[in-house]
């Protein structure tokens, strides 16, 4: 085992990967939008997606706002995209269980996402995954969220590893950026609403937890 005497980190995304979140994103972006006068269409949730809300609504609403309308907004966003995971939780299927075998083999895991705190907290204590975890980064834990490096560079600290030595798992083109940004291996996670081209040059492409193992993610390095 001369040439893997160590166990890469493995980063995970949360929304598209951990969890089909993606169809209550984009209904709560149309619900906000609606309540604003703006359409929020599917076109632009998907150039969008991965960024930090406010980040969204800054750059690309149908009104120019100012710093605390936008911060206001992306709170009311988030809290109507909570109430309907609250009712029906999407876990991806294989998720949680891929993250257990993963802990079981000693791999160091973290969740990194552009989400806000409250929602990243609340998915990793639903799935169960926090005591499998050696660190937790969200949006609001940084001053730059995807594309920019910096949540997947804050979880490979948090894992105690070089950036190298890591691979993280996102769906998204701002994740895949991040991760590429990051000097990290990219693993795509194919999920609905996004286009093949979004995953150009990564390093391994899935579709579904039943498509990744532990062997195939050592074998990147």
């Amino acid at each position: 085992m001369a040439e893997r005497e160590f166990l890469p980190g493995v980063i995970f995304d949360i929304d598209g990967v951990l969890m089909n979140s993606n169809p209550a994103h984009l209904e709560s972006w149309q619900i906000l939008g609606k309540e604003d006068g703006f359409e929020f269409t599917p076109r632009l949730f998907q150039e969008t997606f991965g960024q930090r809300s406010d980040a969204i609504l800054a750059g690309h609403w149908g009104r120019p706002l100012s710093e605390k309308e936008a911060l206001a907004m992306a709170e009311r966003k988030e809290a109507i995209y909570r109430e309907m995971i609250e009712k029906e939780f999407p876990a991806m299927p294989g998720a949680v269980d891929f993250v257990r075998d993963l802990s079981r083999r000693g791999i160091p895991l973290s969740v990194g996402s552009s989400g806000p705190a409250v929602n990243v907290d609340f998915v990793v204590e639903r799935l169960g995954i926090r005591p499998h975890l050696r660190g937790v980064v969200s949006g609001t834990d940084v001053t730059r969220a995807k594309p920019a490096p910096d949540i997947f560079l804050a979880c490979a600290r948090k894992m105690g590893l070089p950036p190298d030595r890591c691979a993280a798992i996102d769906d998204s083109a701002s994740g895949v950026a991040a991760a590429r940004a990051a000097g990290m291996k990219i693993i795509g996670f194919f999920s609905v609403g996004h286009e093949a081209e979004e995953y150009d040059g990564v390093d391994l492409l899935v579709r579904s937890f039943n498509e990744l193992s532990v062997d195939r993610i050592l074998s990147l390095f």
